[in-house]
């Protein structure tokens, strides 16, 4: 195949009346060009009528840079001509309209590897779970969470493969495979001394991101099933089995509140007001951070809250009753804040910037925490005390309380009662065998 050179005149010329000189091909039936940065005037433009390798009129009427011109044309369309041949390889090869294009564009080799496979893995990762949080498939939190795991991977590949320390041992979608797979779970284990649960939620990504190679093509259906299968046995315990065991009782609870109330420090009771604020509400630590006073209605004894969770999907509105215990809180904090209630953030902070809001979430939860686990600490409690047990205890005072399982997913925001129902298994018995024993204990006789 050999291309053609062309006076691109259908664009505009530059100050001296030059257009740019441009190589054109055809291939099924369509043109495609590249153009050079060679410039010529109309009339000095011989094309192919100027004899052998000659495009450019010299002479005394002609472009005095004429034949410096010409060689560089010459070589812009050798070079070219000479790839495209060599693509081809003198058989029967087709050159397809895209192989050209990305052969003009100088992409062809990069496509080339795209296609085999030769793509580095942990950028496609990380490129993957970006489009999934750009397209609000998965929260800030979840994105933030993969970015570390793949930070993780990373060094597990350069200390213990010697892997992607150069360009020359990158780790590419190709050459994933089982045994680096269950290497990298072992390092986990034995050396970084993670759980079986925490080893899971880092690996939830990566095989995610295989999926993706398979429907590529870059590795079999057969070695993604068997990778993508690595997921560790939690030995059969369960969220639910932590939640039961990770709240506080209606007497723990009342231990917390009168050894707070005597606390030497304000900011220690202002904590215990939001902790306890939770455990009646149910509200999770970004809630209290964003609840703003005009969501609360002390007149219908209600809250009316737009949760900021994830940012993920579309905000979700809450709403809470509130409890004589809830409302004494608020009675306190009223004319503390102006704007959000427990002056957690300022006034006219912007919500919308979910990035800045997870950084100042999770610095203010490692103030509260530390708080609530020197309180945890002097209760005497079998496990860390920190803000998100309000929630644990909230669901577990709802469900032994007698709140249908609806209500209580509806007020702790869950998707659906199914997630409810996983969380909390552990306190759906009891409950359970007392609405059957009252509401279903009918006599026939």
């Amino acid at each position: 195949m050999e291309g053609k050179l062309i006076l691109r005149k259908d664009g505009k010329p530059n100050e001296f009346g030059e257009y740019p000189v441009a190589i054109q091909y055809c291939t099924q039936g369509k043109a495609v060009r590249k153009t050079s940065d060679i410039k010529v005037a109309p009339e000095h433009w011989l094309g192919g009528k100027g004899g052998l390798n000659k495009y450019v009129k010299g002479g005394r009427d002609g472009n005095p840079k004429a034949e410096r011109l010409n060689n560089k044309l010459r070589t812009f369309k050798d070079t070219y001509d000479k790839m495209i041949n060599e693509f081809l390889g003198g058989g029967n090869k087709i050159m397809t309209e895209a192989a050209l294009r990305a052969i003009l564009n100088g992409t062809y080799q990069q496509q080339k590897e795209s296609e085999e496979g030769k793509v580095p893995f942990i950028p496609f990762v990380l490129q993957h779970n970006e489009s999934l949080y750009k397209t609000n498939k998965i929260g800030v939190s979840v994105w933030d969470n993969v970015k570390c795991y793949m930070n993780k991977f990373d060094k597990y590949l350069r200390t213990m493969k010697r892997k992607n320390t150069n360009e020359n041992n990158i780790l590419y979608c190709r050459d994933i495979n089982k045994k680096l797979i269950e290497d990298y779970i072992i390092w986990r284990k034995e050396v970084e001394g993670n759980s079986p649960a925490t080893i899971n939620k880092s690996l939830s990504p990566i095989f995610k991101a295989i999926k993706e190679c398979c429907i590529e093509g870059w590795i079999s259906r057969e070695d993604c099933e068997r990778i993508c299968n690595l997921y560790l046995d939690t030995e059969g315990k369960s969220y639910a089995d932590s939640v039961e065991k990770e709240c506080l009782n209606i007497e723990q609870l009342r231990m917390f509140k009168e050894l707070t109330d005597k606390a030497k420090y304000d900011r220690t009771r202002e904590i215990a007001d939001i902790f306890i604020f939770s455990c009646f509400t149910g509200l999770r630590v970004s809630d209290l951070i964003s609840l703003k006073w005009s969501e609360v209605n002390m007149d219908e004894n209600i809250i009316s809250h737009r949760q900021y969770k994830n940012h993920a999907h579309k905000a979700k509105l809450l709403y809470i009753p509130l409890n004589d215990t809830s409302r004494e809180i608020l009675e306190r904090w009223r004319d503390k804040h102006e704007e959000f209630v427990f002056g957690m953030l300022p006034s006219g902070y912007d919500l919308s910037n979910a990035t800045d809001f997870k950084k100042v979430k999770n610095a203010k939860t490692r103030t509260i925490n530390q708080s609530l686990r020197s309180i945890g600490d002097k209760m005497g409690l079998p496990f860390n005390l920190h803000i998100h047990l309000g929630r644990h205890t909230f669901a577990m005072m709802a469900l032994n309380g007698g709140v249908n399982i609806k209500t209580t997913s509806s007020m702790l925001g869950h998707a659906s009662t199914m997630v409810t129902e996983k969380v909390y298994a552990t306190l759906l018995p009891n409950t359970i065998a007392e609405e059957v024993g009252d509401k279903l204990n009918i006599k026939l006789g």
